[in-house]
Order: structure tokens, then C-alpha cells, then sequence
């Protein structure tokens, strides 16, 4: 468009020049022929018209150039003199106007050309000239550099490494892969995959709190029992209003099965047989109730024998064949399991505020209310050792683990001792493995795990006085309980048969439930 405006300005600047040229050469002839005939003139005149015609003749295309080119009113040539100055300047009508046609078309074409092409023509490609130092400041031509030169050095130092060491075999794509246990845990998506260890981490625990276990009734009274079936999710709440509730455990409705209502008997002690098919309700009465699970069949049985003995206070073997009843003054009534027949009545010092089987029914271990602590031999019946418990001023609660390795005895001075049981049936002052002094209050109640490597001890005496102790190291979980737990006064403290739940009874008839995340059994 550029070039097209500057040839029309030189055009217009010939024309102008030949225009003044021309009004010269007329007037010197108008100044020669002043006295002229008019004749000459008309002949002349006519002479031009005829000329003019002729040439309109010859081409009419050319008369519409030149009256396009007309714009400052030049003058027709009229005469052979101004045609010969057209023709020098010009080249001739005719190859001016072939000239500015060509030129238009060419550029037309050019135009039509680009846009045909998407305003993009192939041009061959030019190897630069020089090599301009100002190109090394430029950003991509410095990453393209750095590109270039960190390939070089990987390559060099592949083939440093070849030679020193060899082609490692993790770099062979063609070999045969090995099993990798790690490749599964790689492959699993969302939160990172945590190792599943058989043993327990002592330091945190994983625990998640579910729907209360007596959520549907909450009327038993002080929690004194709480009991697990060994094979049904299914467990046995009992407190001091005489009612005993049996629930389905799931953690999310834990819905009530039967309640089992005893008028004027305040449940003290309640325990199920190891089999699961009755459950024991004790009182302070000289007579106890017997409910069947399978039948549905409740009975109350007589104490026999003599004394002022209740059953308040009892324990089961694992092999349910013996029957442990405490009495008011030091003894202990050995019953049989099955008939609840009287077998013999044990003697011993103090009274016995506890007691508890050994898991393979070969001992049972009374704590009475000093320190000392009974070993009691059912085959030879007769009490094989009596051992004094370290620090211990009054006893109040014993336990056996269920692999019957330890044996955790604890006191009303909030102080929890862990003995290995070979040691205490020979030792007269046996040194505790561990000792627990977290609380501070009389210990309520105790219960070990299914594995033997937790240990649930509390206190009633302040609420939230509950610890879980990791038996390994001999230390507590500092993360239960949690802050504001609301667990109340815990009377009662008891695991799942699988150690997948544990369940805390308090003073305040609830029964809270928790989610042991490391046992995945109930």
C-alpha cells in the first residue's frame, strides 16, 4: 500500500512538470501566430480534433486511465509536440497503462497469495551470518545451554559409573522382578500406609471412642460387673439397682437384648462361665441367682455350709471347674463349678479383699487387706508360698495375665505392682519387674488384654483415674485418657476376649466403650 501511495505522488509530480512545460510552449506559439488567418486556426483545430478521435479510436481504455489521473485538470494532448513529451516521459500511453495494470495485479495476486496461505510463506532457511555476543544474555538461550551441558554431564557420569560399577540391576528393564512386600504398600492409594507390627508400640495408642455399651438402659446403678461373651459380640452389664442388661456389642447402636431385673438383691459381683452359657449374680445375701443364655431360665440357689459367707465376692477358674467365694473373716469357700457343690474352705490370716485363677486352673492367688498376698495349690490343697507385696501397706485388687507369665497385684495406696509368676511361687520377697505409681488413689480394679501386653488399671475414687499400661516397658499411655474424656468414677475396667474393645463401668451407671485399633478380633 506504501509503495502504491509513492508511485502516485511521483506520477503527479511528472504530470505537474509537463503541465508547465506545456502552458510555456503554448504561449510562445500563440505569441509567433498573432496575426494568423482563421483558416490556419480551424484547420488546425480540425487537424487536432481528428487526431484525438484517432487515438480515442485506438484505445478507449486508455482515455478512462487518464481521466482516473485527471484530478488537477491536465490538459489532453492535442497536439504531435505534446505527444512526443508524453511519449519520452511516459514510455507511450500503452506501456503506462500496461505498467500500473501489471503492478496492481502483481500485488493483488501477493495478497490473495499470504491469505491463501494463512499469512505464513515457507522461506528458505539462513545460516547467520555472525554470531552476535548479545544472544548469551538471552534467557531461553541460556536454558537451552544449561540443558544441553547437564545432558553432556549425565552421560559422562553414567558412563564414570559403568565402568567403576557396572550396570545395576534395578536398571535392566528385561530381568525378572522379585517379590517386594514393599510393592504393595506402595501401590495403595490415600493416607500412608502404617506397618502392621505383632508386638504393640509402647508411647501412643490407638483408640476410638464408640456409642456407650448401656446406651438403651442406664439403669443398672454403680457399675460392679462387666462381662464379654468369649464367642458372641455379646455382653453382661450389671450394677447395684439389681439389674443386669445383656447387649449386642457393634459400637454404633449396641442394642439391648434383655434386661435381667433381681428385686431387693444388689448385684456386688457378677461373672460368666467360661463356656458362655450362664452367668453368676452375687450379693450380699446368703443366696445367688444363676441366668441361663441359652434358655432363658433364671435360678436362686441357697449358700451351703456354714458362716456368715455371701457372695459378694467370687471368681471362676478358666477350666470352670473350681469356684472361689470370699468370706468375712479370712476364709475362702472352694466350690465346685458345675454342681456349685462346697469342695473345702480355705484359712488364711487376713481377710481377702481379692483373688484370681491362674490361667491353667493350677493356683489361686488371694490378696488379703495387708501385704501379704496367698498362693493357694488346688491339686495338693494347701497354700504353697506367701509372698510379702513390695510397698504395699493394704491390698485391694490382683490380676493374672492370660498367658500366665505376670501377675499385677495393687493397694490402696494407688500403687501397682507386675510379678513374674515363677518368681512368686518360690520368693518370699520378691522384687516386682515393674511398678506403676500413675495413680494415687485406692486401685478398683485391674484386667490384662488377650496378648498379656495391655493392662487397664483404675481407681474409683476420682474420676478419669484410668491408665493403660504397656507391659513391654513397663509405662503408660500418654494418651488416655484423653482431655475431657467424661469417663466418670471407673469401678469396673474389662477387654474383649479378642482385646478388639475395652469397656469402662463408673459409679455414674455408664458403661463407655472404646475401639482398640491395633486388635482387629473382638
Amino acid at each position: 500500500m506504501l509503495q502504491q501511495d509513492t508511485d502516485d505522488a511521483a506520477i503527479q509530480q511528472i504530470l505537474s512538470a509537463y503541465k508547465r512545460d506545456l502552458e510555456v510552449e503554448l504561449k510562445s506559439e500563440e505569441d509567433e501566430s498573432d496575426d494568423g488567418s482563421e483558416q490556419s486556426e480551424e484547420g488546425g483545430a480540425v487537424k487536432q480534433k481528428e487526431d484525438s478521435d484517432d487515438d480515442d479510436s485506438d484505445d478507449k481504455g486508455e482515455e478512462d486511465i487518464f481521466a482516473q489521473l485527471d484530478d488537477h485538470t491536465i490538459g489532453k494532448p492535442r497536439t504531435d509536440r505534446e505527444k512526443e513529451l508524453m511519449s519520452l516521459v511516459f514510455g507511450g500511453k500503452s506501456e503506462l497503462v500496461n505498467n500500473l495494470l501489471g503492478k496492481k495485479g502483481q500485488d493483488e495476486d501477493g495478497e490473495d497469495s499470504e491469505e491463501e496461505d494463512g499469512g505464513s510463506v515457507a522461506k528458505p532457511k539462513r545460516k547467520a551470518a555472525w554470531q552476535d555476543s548479545d544472544d548469551e544474555r538471552d534467557e531461553d538461550y541460556r536454558e537451552k545451554k544449561s540443558r544441553l551441558e547437564m545432558k553432556a554431564t549425565v552421560r559422562k557420569q553414567r558412563k564414570n559409573f559403568e565402568k567403576i560399577v557396572g550396570q545395576p540391576k534395578w536398571a535392566d528393564l528385561d530381568r525378572e522382578r522379585e517379590v517386594d512386600s514393599d510393592d504393595e504398600i506402595l501401590k495403595t492409594v490415600g493416607h500412608v500406609v502404617k506397618g502392621k507390627s505383632s508386638e504393640l508400640a509402647k508411647g501412643e495408642i490407638e483408640l476410638k471412642r464408640l456409642k456407650n455399651l448401656n446406651r438403651e438402659t442406664k439403669n443398672e446403678g454403680e457399675i460392679t460387673a462387666v462381662n464379654f461373651h468369649p464367642t458372641s459380640m455379646v455382653a453382661v452389664m450389671a450394677g447395684k439397682n439389681g439389674l443386669a442388661s445383656i447387649v449386642a456389642v457393634d459400637g454404633t447402636k449396641n442394642e439391648k437384648l434383655h434386661t435381667i431385673g433381681l428385686k431387693n438383691f444388689k448385684i456386688a459381683c457378677c461373672r460368666m462361665t467360661p463356656d458362655g452359657n450362664e452367668v453368676l449374680f452375687g450379693s450380699f445375701r446368703k443366696f445367688y441367682h444363676v441366668y441361663n443364655l441359652i434358655s432363658g431360665a433364671s435360678n436362686t440357689l441357697q449358700l451351703k455350709g456354714d458362716g456368715a459367707w455371701t457372695m459378694k465376692n467370687f471368681d471362676m477358674s478358666k477350666c470352670g471347674k473350681y469356684l472361689a467365694v470370699t468370706g468375712g473373716y479370712g476364709e475362702i469357700h472352694l466350690l465346685d463349678g458345675r454342681s456349685k457343690e462346697l469342695l473345702t474352705t480355705i484359712q488364711q490370716k487376713n481377710c481377702c479383699y481379692s483373688l484370681c485363677f491362674t490361667p491353667d486352673s493350677k493356683y489361686l492367688l488371694c490378696n488379703s487387706q495387708d501385704n501379704d498376698v496367698s498362693i493357694y495349690h488346688l491339686e495338693k490343697r494347701r497354700f504353697v508360698n506367701v509372698f510379702t507385696d513390695e510397698g504395699c501397706v493394704n491390698g485391694s485388687c490382683i490380676a493374672i495375665c492370660p498367658s500366665g507369665r505376670f501377675v499385677a497385684t495393687g493397694n490402696r495406696q494407688g500403687i501397682v505392682n507386675i510379678y513374674l509368676l515363677e518368681k512368686i511361687l518360690k520368693e518370699k520377697y520378691p522384687s516386682p519387674e515393674k511398678t506403676i505409681s500413675n495413680l494415687t488413689t485406692s486401685i478398683g480394679s485391674m484386667a490384662f488384654n488377650a496378648t498379656s501386653e495391655l493392662l487397664a488399671i483404675a481407681s474409683p475414687e476420682l474420676p478419669d483415674a484410668v491408665k493403660l499400661v504397656h507391659m513391654k516397658s513397663g509405662t503408660v499411655f500418654r494418651n488416655f485418657p484423653m482431655m475431657k474424656s467424661a469417663l466418670g468414677h471407673v469401678t469396673r475396667v474389662q477387654f474383649s476376649p479378642g482385646g478388639g474393645y475395652l469397656a469402662l463401668g463408673n459409679r455414674e451407671s455408664v458403661v463407655s466403650l472404646f475401639r482398640v485399633k491395633h486388635y482387629e478380633n473382638y
